[in-house]
């Protein structure tokens, strides 16, 4: 607040001092959000950091910002981008041009930080943040194909296992036809040599019997039953 003061943008009492700058040092801790300023002077672009590779493994959600600016070798900086949103969220009550030019007199009366400390570390930020977005992207495309190779992978090995069972299943059928081919022949010879056999008593009996008839003619010729005599 006496930056403001000194920058001749609030005129305060000096009883208000005090408590005035209490409130500002606390709306500037306040949480984050903010539209930033355009109009400030341009910053330098800074050279393209070196590609970081690509993570394997599952997408880890959630993980915190200054994990992800590690990663990215976000250098650290004297005035952090969130630091300044926190000033600007603190200073929300005031109209969008009353709040830069607070910023910039705050800006002025402190020769520790500047706002183009805040600004180049927030370029560096957007920037590892796009890098980040990038590498999620590469590895979910890179899970989606390896997802789509293993798929494709599992057809072919289903596609194979299903052709070697179909040709057992057709080696068995096989197999299974022949065996009912060679029962049926084997039953049928068997039924056709029991019925031979039967057939062939049938024709012997008929044979002895018509013997034992023809015989038996001759005791009802001479009658009686013939006496057996002893030579």
């Amino acid at each position: 607040m006496r930056a403001l003061q000194k920058a001749g943008l609030v005129e305060v009492e000096e009883g208000a001092q005090h408590a005035d700058a209490i409130a500002i040092d606390a709306a500037a801790d306040s949480s984050s959000q903010v539209v930033m300023d355009h109009s400030a002077e341009p910053v330098a672009a800074e050279p393209a950091s070196p590609a970081v590779p690509v993570p394997e493994g599952p997408i880890v959600e959630q993980r915190p910002f200054e994990d992800i600016y590690a990663e990215q070798s976000v250098q650290a900086s004297a005035f952090p981008a969130e630091k300044l949103l926190k000033i600007l969220d603190g200073l929300a009550a005031l109209d969008p041009a009353s709040r830069i030019a607070a910023v910039r007199a705050l800006d002025a009366a402190d020769d520790a930080w500047t706002i183009d400390d805040a600004l180049l570390d927030a370029e560096r930020k957007t920037r590892a943040l796009a890098a980040a977005r990038s590498q999620l992207e590469q590895l979910a495309r890179a899970g989606l194909e390896q997802a789509r190779a293993a798929v494709t992978e599992r057809d072919q090995r289903q596609q194979d296992a299903v052709g070697r069972i179909r040709s057992q299943i057709a080696d068995l059928e096989g197999l299974l036809e022949r065996e009912v081919t060679r029962a049926t022949e084997e039953k049928s010879a068997l039924e056709n040599a029991a019925r031979a056999t039967k057939e062939a008593c049938l024709r012997e009996v008929a044979r002895l019997d018509a013997e034992a008839g023809r015989l038996k003619r001759l005791a009802a010729t001479f009658g009686g039953t013939a006496t057996a005599t002893t030579p």
